[in-house]
């Protein structure tokens, strides 16, 4: 429930910030990491109830993006990865109800660490089967995108 309310007050501040700029604000950057184990992918399946999503979050002011991926996947599932390349750059006008963001999108590999969960959702693998159309935001896009080798540039 607290992930559900801190993300209806990002979404309520950004959009007055886009009132009071007239539009004129950037979008929030985020970004994910998709990391593979015996066909299974790493995910989260979120506490807010919105569905699965691929470990990542928002890039904060003082961090690269790499950074801030990095940062994220160790917060919500307990592993520290590599990034090993882009998936894609994702920037669709709808892809988070919650506010605009751009989100680029890594495949990775687990370096060390154990499986855990985090006020983010519970931590998990799923094969990916079992996840489409239950995937939040455009994690089903990124998914699809990484399972055929296509890189997507928007």
């Amino acid at each position: 429930m607290k992930e559900k309310i801190k993300g209806i007050i990002a979404g309520l501040v950004f959009r007055i910030i886009a009132l009071l700029t007239l539009g004129q604000i950037s979008p929030i950057l985020s970004a994910c990491v998709i990391t593979e184990r015996d066909g299974r992918i790493l995910l989260i399946d979120r506490s807010d109830g919105m569905g699965y999503t691929i470990p990542g979050g928002i890039v904060r002011y003082k961090e690269t993006v790499e950074q801030c991926v990095l940062r994220e996947v160790r917060e919500e599932t307990g592993y520290t990865v590599t990034l090993d390349g882009i998936v894609g750059v994702y920037s669709g006008l709808g892809r988070d109800p919650r506010f605009r963001a751009a989100s680029i999108a890594y495949r990775g590999s687990i370096v060390s660490g154990t499986l855990q969960d985090s006020s983010e959702g519970r931590a998990c693998w799923r094969e990916p089967g079992e996840v489409f159309g239950r995937l939040a935001f455009d994690c089903e896009d990124m998914l699809k995108d990484y399972l055929t080798g296509k890189q997507r540039l928007s």
